[in-house]
């Protein structure tokens, strides 16, 4: 029980941090690639506001994520020290 404990927490630490890595990624390279896309096609007109997204949905059930695994394995701790 205790090591599924462990395991469970730190799995939800690392997808929580994997979802928050991924959209920090992908944030940051679609406005450089709508800006080579407009290079491309040479039509229209370019505005990195059109290629801006938001993922507060995603953030915020990543940092939950990171928040219930960290919080399970300090209550793991606290129980096994006991």
């Amino acid at each position: 029980m205790k090591q599924s404990v462990y395991i469970m927490s730190s799995v939800e630490m690392v997808v929580g941090a994997l979802i928050l890595c991924i959209t920090s990624i992908i944030k940051n390279v679609l406005p450089v690639l709508g800006r080579v896309a407009y290079q491309a096609a040479a039509a229209g007109s370019y505005s990195s506001m059109d290629y801006k997204t938001s993922f507060a949905f995603a953030n915020t059930i990543a940092v939950l994520l990171i928040i219930v695994g960290v919080g399970q394995m300090v209550l793991a701790i606290i129980k096994n020290n006991k």
